[in-house]
């Protein structure tokens, strides 16, 4: 009985070592753990890393900058004028170059009105500021601004005198002084200069009494100074205009004519060609041509064939017209070449 006991034990005994054994092969084995582990790892590198994502991810200051990049394409664009002026819409094609010229670059020239004419500051500034609002819109391409001019200062000294005291009229006075540097003209434009900062970028008008000059014309312009000065920049422009480039015969101050614009015209195509002045007007529709059923003209070269163009010889009235005399391109080109225009580049403002 007791053999048996001891061979049920002993047996017993073997079964508790099989299961023991059988235990250890269910355990994982430890390099198969360890595998395991560096799996895991290499899940985890393959994932993208919340940092590096981040990164990709525009950042908040880089968007910005994409945007202020589109306000410079807006800027770049040209804006619509909402106030375009009238004058030369509907005209010759604008070429991209021209265009590019309008959108960055301003062109400016000073203007002073001096009134020799018996009217108040008040009367005066009201005319000049008349005058030069027409030459604006005159000198305009497609609505665009060619060149723009600006009033400096308005002088209303009174009614110019003779020696003797008695009032001196524009009937009396011969428009050739203007290109002479003696004479009347010159005496007033350079006493009043003085009170001017940049002279050089200056055209000075001078208004008169009377109807017109000695020489039956209603105003004329050009420029002071010789060659040399010229080339150099220093050089002014002047106009002179009577009565009539301002009001017609009846004096009605409510009608208007493109006198101004058209003298400023002949300053701003003075130009040295060959070491010689000239004053002839560049555009494709001059010279004007003399014909039997077209007003006179001695001075063919410096005035346009085209009756729309404001270098047409004869003044035209621009009271409440929808269309006004025109320049075109080539003319806009040659007057921004003038030494007396203000060039100023827009992006470096």
């Amino acid at each position: 009985m007791k053999d048996k006991l001891d061979k049920l034990k002993k047996a017993e005994h073997k079964l508790d070592k099989l299961k023991k054994a059988e235990h250890k092969l269910d355990k994982p084995k430890k390099a198969e753990h360890k595998l395991d582990k560096l799996k895991k790892a290499e899940h985890k590198l393959n994932k993208p890393k919340k940092a590096e994502h981040k990164l990709n991810k525009p950042k908040k200051e880089e968007y910005k900058l994409n945007e202020d990049k589109k306000n410079v394409y807006k800027f770049d664009k040209p804006k619509k004028d909402k106030h375009k002026q009238l004058g030369n819409q509907g005209f010759n094609q604008t070429s991209p170059q021209f265009l590019f010229n309008q959108y960055n670059v301003s062109y400016t020239v000073n203007v002073v009105g001096i009134f020799y004419n018996g009217e108040t500051i008040e009367q005066a500034t009201s005319r000049f500021q008349r005058d030069i609002e027409i030459a604006n819109k005159i000198w305009t391409i497609n609505g665009r601004s060619c060149i723009r001019f600006d009033i400096t200062k308005v002088i209303a000294p009174g009614l110019l005198g003779n020696p003797d005291g008695t009032p001196r009229f524009a009937e009396s006075i011969n428009p050739l002084e203007l290109q002479a540097n003696t004479g009347i003209i010159n005496q007033i434009i350079e006493f009043h200069k003085q009170e001017i900062t940049n002279p050089n970028n200056t055209i000075f008008v001078v208004y008169f009494k009377g109807n017109a000059f000695s020489n039956g014309s209603i105003g004329t312009g050009g420029i002071q100074g010789n060659s040399i000065e010229f080339a150099n920049g220093n050089v002014h422009g002047r106009v002179i205009m009577a009565d009539r480039s301002i009001e017609t015969p009846t004096n009605d101050p409510t009608r208007q004519f493109n006198t101004l614009a058209h003298e400023i015209g002949h300053v701003l195509f003075t130009r040295l060609e060959a070491g010689q002045f000239t004053i002839n007007d560049p555009s494709p529709t001059a010279p004007y041509v003399n014909a039997t059923n077209k007003p006179f003209d001695g001075s063919p070269r410096s005035h346009n064939n085209d009756i729309r163009n404001t270098m047409w010889p004869v003044a035209l009235e621009v009271t409440n017209t929808p269309i006004l005399p025109r320049i075109d391109e080539i003319q806009c080109t040659q007057a921004r070449k003038s030494p007396l225009v203000i060039v100023q580049n827009l992006f470096m403002q």
